[in-house]
């Protein structure tokens, strides 16, 4: 069995696939991404803020909105693909944004996020809980984790507290690909 996995994982990492193993996909079927408003791209590219050497070109979002409790409404979640925000096998990032007088703001920026991002059916704190996978660093092992809302933000790190670990992810999978993403610079 451990053959089978570690031999699973060289591939996918040969492949540069990431696909969880051991995770429910729970209800099937993915949320459509959004295209990002201009204002958005506007906004996640002021809040990056990069600095020479970041190569722009390669940097792709996949966007999906997502329905909350608080005043709001909705949150956005916003996966940052391209080279430099991407570790070979950590994952990449993502940014959770909600709307916030004429604009936006950041209420988690999580790093070493693996697909699939689910959207989980329990909230905290009027934010829904997002499952995330997690695995790299060299070794085969990894593992499914629960981000909630604290009140002010989402767990910077899923590998970590107050991020939660968890066998199995029951929700919808919001993002499974990159394939939808668009530029964000253009």
């Amino acid at each position: 069995m451990r053959t089978k996995f570690v031999t699973r994982a060289l591939m996918m990492a040969v492949l540069g696939v990431a696909i969880p193993v051991g995770v429910s996909f729970g209800q099937q079927g993915d949320a459509s991404s959004n295209r990002p408003s201009e204002a958005l791209k506007a906004f996640i590219r002021n809040y990056l803020n990069l600095g020479p050497g970041v190569p722009q070109e390669t940097m792709r979002i996949t966007v999906v909105s997502v329905k909350t409790e608080a005043d709001a409404g909705e949150e956005e979640i916003v996966y940052i693909s391209g080279q430099g925000w991407c570790g070979v096998t950590g994952g990449c990032t993502m940014l959770i944004v909600e709307p916030f007088q004429a604009s936006f703001k950041v209420i988690g920026d999580v790093t070493i996020v693996q697909l699939p991002i689910y959207l989980l059916p329990s909230m905290k704190n009027g934010h829904p809980d997002i499952g995330v996978w997690v695995a790299g660093g060299g070794g085969p092992d990894g593992n499914a984790a629960v981000l909630s809302f604290d009140g002010t933000n989402y767990p910077a790190n899923p590998s970590m507290p107050p991020a939660r670990k968890v066998k199995v992810l029951k929700g919808k999978r919001i993002i499974t690909t990159t394939k939808n993403s668009v530029p964000l610079y253009e």
